[in-house]
């Protein structure tokens, strides 16, 4: 057997290992990238789902509840195409059957001049709507939503915060009325009113603001029976001063 063959058989030795491990490290690669794709999307749907599941469900609209659920659709369905093992599908059929129930329109409580009774549930609901507009800003950056759609989405989301803005004030001015009185308290309700007529572009808010108007009427009613009592009172002791000559 001659060099040159004996060469030859060397390069093609050396050709066939460099082949298999271009392949072997290409596969790997490819399982790397297949691992940290199904990361990405399991992270997306435990985001998304958390905004789904958090979110207050009176302020939940069908546009919200769309997005949420085309999102976690689409990631759903990548997941079982990378991973189409047992676990993945029965957890993409359970968010399915979820979202085909269409949830109830929860009405504004009766009786009630806000849609949360404390400040810790204002305060948290704050929070989701931070979280979803944030949520909104990032899909928009990477191009899986439609920018029009994304601007209004997040317009909603900002007029939603302003609206649980009210309701601390409300919340506020209602501890403020058991302390102090409803003197002092009546124009808070008033200034409420009125920013609450601002944002009710859909007539969505017009059970609130019935609320509201209602005690403020209440309100009212109250102080003028305390002025013209207490005018009655003054009355009364300048006419018992002029009886005693005092």
């Amino acid at each position: 057997m001659s060099p040159t063959y004996i060469a030859v058989i060397i390069l093609c030795g050396v050709a066939l290992m460099a082949c298999i491990a271009f392949v072997i490290q290409d596969i790997e690669n490819k399982k790397r990238e297949r691992k940290l794709r199904l990361i990405s999307l399991k992270s997306g749907i435990r985001r998304a789902s958390h905004l789904l599941d958090a979110f207050p469900p009176i302020l939940m609209t069908t546009e919200i509840r769309s997005l949420l659920c085309k999102y976690l659709e689409a990631r759903w369905t990548a997941v079982v195409e990378l991973d189409s093992s047992e676990s993945n599908k029965q957890q993409r059929a359970t968010f399915q059957a979820q979202a085909a129930i269409l949830p109830e329109p929860v009405a504004h409580p009766s009786g009630s001049m806000t849609i949360f009774k404390s400040h810790t549930e204002a305060a948290r609901a704050m929070g989701i709507i931070k979280e979803l507009a944030q949520f909104i800003t990032d899909i928009k950056n990477k191009g899986e939503i439609n920018h029009d759609i994304a601007d209004n989405l997040t317009k909603g989301a900002k007029q939603t915060y302003a609206r649980i803005e009210v309701d601390v004030e409300l919340l506020n001015a209602m501890e403020t009325e058991k302390s102090r009185g409803p003197e002092v308290v009546i124009h808070h309700y008033r200034s409420c009113f009125s920013k609450l007529q601002n944002l009710n572009y859909h007539q969505t808010l017009d059970r609130q603001l019935y609320e509201i108007r209602t005690h403020v009427g209440q309100l009212a009613e109250k102080i003028d029976t305390a002025a013209e009592e207490k005018a009655k009172e003054k009355a009364e002791e300048k006419d018992s001063g002029k009886k005693f000559n005092f």
